[in-house]
């Protein structure tokens, strides 16, 4: 089993952590190994280019996976030539405000590493081998397959992952003669059926999922499985081959590695109301997770095996049930882990700490947008009031947020947009978004599967025309992203949005936004914001009242009420006067109605992570 470029080079593959073991317990007779072939590529573009493409270059390409950059890199060896459309992808590229020196470098190498490696593998053919495809991972595979083909004809080749899910698959299959065989959906259930009836002679046609050809050659797609794999049958990951790999490769000085585990399947949250533009479950989005029982041991042994402290969780959302059951056992490891989990972005104060106690240290809460009304047309099932209360919750915790601000949702308006904008300044002492970002039409989203929701026009992403020689009817079908009538806000306020968010982020750096109470219960706020004037604010009682009242998100009304609780006259007006204060001074967020404060607790020891690196939050 292989993993081809651009697999990360800091963390294993999870796909062949979890299906050799399932191969070597299901499949009898089967010996089993794993090769990192992201690794020998990262080797051989250092070594060939005398050091000038380095580990950072491959993970650059890696994450081009919105421009194909590196299926691109990868065409010659598939097309039997030296360099492909080099002219034509570099404009397209620069086009888009991406240099393409690097992938045209990289690609003046593919051809030669591909037959090298394929030499290598016919030396000692094994009966199958079997590649695992991601994102950019259908070309570089199919390059391989092809030449082990030409040296070793009778050598079975299958590829199975997320780029064959659905029709996906079975348009490969039948495009690509390189493959023998091409799984669609959970291959822990798939590969092993598919093994055994190899080693049998037996048919092929009861293996769920499977694309094969019958004796005059066509291609045949059997149904997929009939339910989700449960999870009791998806094993512990072992990840031997990649540290032996890694251990033995120059690449190594420049990479910390890092573990991946993964505790569910699907989205709890999609089988309700699926986000209107996510489609990364694919056709299989319901959700499953591991018993709790099995994760915290299962995370020691990763780390006590591997020497490994940086644990991702490739979970799509977090099951709420772990943070009562899972996290107070990841507390107790006492082992200094630092764990990535994406969440969804309501959790409580007191949620957030139980993560935070269990050493989740890096969330990615999937926040998107921080107006209401985007929020619903993404079917998001939050407020922007409990995106702004994970922000300044998340930055009072320690927490590390990864999050980005997404547009061009058919509804969306040019005015709230600049609104929010204005609002910018108010939470720049919170961590900032990533970028702002244009949605894309992807496959298995409702946007892709329900025209009607906005966008009827679409075809197969322009990056396509680089990488795939099929007929643009199969193209269709084989492809995860779509160009499609830009709908939403359009032309300057997008590059007025971008140059906020940028904005935004070099004012975090230098900014602190932090409150106290005094002996008089009163409260004081310190701000030392950059676009605001350093200033110490004492609230009076009624103020502070209404202050620590919105902590949690509150309505003019229930102001007035919690107002009235406690034994205070309440004029007319006078609620509303002090909220707009509170807004007007950037000491609270308004959206729709809903308030939430955004001061933090006053901490002298609290740090930021500042482009990798922590620094005092205080100037």
């Amino acid at each position: 089993m292989i993993a081809m470029p651009w697999q990360g080079l800091d963390t294993p593959s999870s796909a062949l952590g979890i299906l050799g073991p399932s191969a070597r317990r299901s499949a009898a007779g089967w010996t089993v190994d794993e090769m990192y072939v992201s690794l020998r590529w990262a080797e051989h573009l250092m070594r060939e280019s005398d050091g000038t493409i380095t580990a950072a270059d491959y993970e650059d390409v890696a994450v081009q996976v919105f421009h194909g950059v590196g299926d691109w890199v990868f065409t010659p060896p598939l097309y039997d030539v030296d360099s492909y459309l080099v002219d034509e992808f570099a404009e397209f590229l620069t086009e888009r405000g991406i240099d393409p020196a690097i992938p045209v470098h990289m690609q003046k190498y593919a051809r030669k590493f591909i037959q090298d490696l394929a030499v290598e593998i016919a030396a000692d053919p094994p009966d199958v081998v079997g590649f695992t495809s991601t994102f950019m991972q259908n070309v570089p595979s199919l390059a391989l397959a092809k030449e082990l083909k030409r040296l070793v004809p009778g050598i079975r080749t299958v590829l199975g992952g997320s780029n064959c899910d659905g029709q996906q698959g079975a348009t490969l299959h039948r495009n690509f003669d390189q493959m023998d065989f091409v799984v669609s959906g959970e291959g822990e259930r798939s590969l092993p059926a598919l093994l055994n009836r190899i080693a049998q002679g037996a048919s092929f046609a009861d293996v769920p999922g499977l694309s094969w050809r019958d004796a005059e050659g066509h291609s045949v797609a059997n149904d997929p499985a009939k339910g989700a794999l449960p999870f009791a049958a998806v094993p512990a990951p072992d990840y031997d081959s990649y540290f032996e790999a890694l251990k033995a490769s120059p690449v190594r000085e420049h990479v910390s590695p890092m573990l991946v585990m993964e505790t569910s399947r699907g989205c709890w949250w999609g089988e309700r109301h699926q986000c209107t533009f996510c489609g990364l479950n694919g056709s299989n989005i319901d959700f499953r997770s591991k018993a709790p029982a099995r994760i915290a041991q299962e995370v020691r042994d990763l780390a006590e095996r591997y020497q490994v402290l940086d644990l991702v969780m490739v979970d799509n959302i977090l099951d709420m049930k772990y943070i009562n059951t899972v996290m107070p056992e990841l507390a107790d490891l006492e082992c200094d882990l630092r764990i990535h989990y994406e969440i969804k972005s309501n959790l409580t104060r007191k949620q957030l700490s139980s993560l935070r106690e269990a050493n989740v240290l890096y969330v990615q809460p999937g926040i998107e947008g921080l107006t209401d009304h985007v929020l619903r047309l993404m079917d998001k099932g939050v407020s922007a009031a409990h995106n702004v209360r994970l922000l300044r919750d998340s930055e009072d915790l320690g927490l590390n947020v990864t999050w980005n601000i997404l547009y061009g949702f058919p509804g969306e308006t040019e005015e709230e947009y600049r609104a929010l904008m204005k609002k910018f300044a108010t939470l720049e002492h919170l961590q900032p978004p990533t970028g702002a970002w244009r949605i894309a039409l992807e496959r298995f989203s409702p946007y892709f599967e329900e025209p009607s929701q906005g966008f009827m026009f679409r075809r197969p992403a322009e990056i396509y025309e680089f990488i795939y020689q099929v007929p643009k009817d199969q193209l269709h079908d084989l492809v995860y992203l779509f160009d499609t009538t830009d709908q939403g806000i359009v032309g300057a306020i997008e590059d007025e949005l971008k140059q906020g968010v940028e904005e935004w982020a070099k004012a975090y750096a230098r900014s602190d936004l932090s409150y106290w109470s005094d002996e008089r219960g009163r409260v004081v706020i310190e701000d030392r914001r950059a676009s605001w004037p350093e200033e110490v604010i004492v609230l009076d009682e009624r103020r502070s009242n209404v202050y620590l009242g919105m902590f949690q998100g509150a309505g003019v009304e229930g102001v007035r009420r919690r107002l009235t609780d406690s034994g205070y006259q309440v004029e007319d007006g006078e609620v509303e006067e002090m909220l707009r204060y509170f807004v007007d001074r950037g000491l609270a967020f308004e959206d729709e109605g809903r308030y939430v404060s955004v001061a933090l607790e006053v901490d002298p020891y609290r740090r930021k992570l500042i482009e990798g690196r922590e620094v005092s939050a205080a100037r």
